[in-house]
């Protein structure tokens, strides 16, 4: 469900550590990554916070997502704000937005499959604010 993602290990029920490949344009890495769950409330909304660190940089960023009941579904909003660092800042810095507008995409058309939906087409509504740590634009 997890794009690019090799495992993951439960170390407690709001704090998950996972292997995953992820590529931006010419850049692709492996990375671990801990991902922690806060603000909880079930079954509305989450923040979900993380970190990676791989050989060609790192990451940090948090995200709330939140489920409101709609007519024929439900629909999901999700605002993120995330920051990295080394060689993937500098070489793929300018395509991250349009990657991990994809990246979400797909995890929430996978989140889709496994709960039944009728459409895998998820269109979450999108509020973000990406930047590295090179000073690049947020």
């Amino acid at each position: 469900m997890i794009p690019g993602c090799h495992s993951v290990e439960k170390i407690s029920d709001t704090h998950f550590r996972a292997d995953v490949t992820i590529g931006v344009g010419p850049v692709k890495g492996r990375y671990r990554a801990e991902v922690t769950l806060s603000d909880l409330d079930a079954p509305r909304a989450v923040t979900l916070g993380g970190s990676a660190v791989g050989v060609l940089g790192f990451g940090n960023g948090e995200g709330r997502i939140t489920l409101t009941p709609e007519h024929a579904g439900t629909s999901v909003r999700y605002e993120y704000d995330a920051a990295i660092g080394g060689k993937v800042a500098s070489i793929g810095g300018r395509l991250l937005d349009g990657a991990a507008r994809i990246i979400i995409g797909q995890f929430f058309a996978g989140l889709a499959r496994q709960a039944g939906g009728a459409s895998a087409e998820a269109r979450p509504s999108l509020t973000n604010r990406f930047s590295s740590l090179f000073g690049r634009r947020s």
